[in-house]
């Protein structure tokens, strides 16, 4: 029984690493120049892969920033056209 659950929280922490580095990875080839990542990552693939997990992890990706920047613009928007109604 106890090492079913010690193998339960093993499973999952490797499962929540593995889906941190996939999104992190994602978020780089977004970023750079895919041929510098792919680089980046043979050299230095201890460290690449710190950053990924870091990046998925604590990063937000550029399509949460675009719809953010988005949604400011439109309450801009109305913003500027209520001062223009006045």
């Amino acid at each position: 029984m106890e090492n079913d659950t010690i193998t339960f929280f093993i499973i999952g922490f490797l499962i929540l690493t593995l889906y941190w580095t996939i999104r992190g990875l994602v978020q780089i080839f977004q970023r750079h120049n895919a041929i510098l990542v792919v680089l980046y990552i043979i050299i230095l693939f201890p460290i690449a892969y710190c950053h990924m997990l870091i990046l998925g992890m604590f990063a937000s990706s550029k399509k949460e920033k675009m719809i953010q920047k988005a949604k400011d613009k439109v309450q801009f928007d109305k913003l500027v056209e209520e001062e223009k109604n006045k």
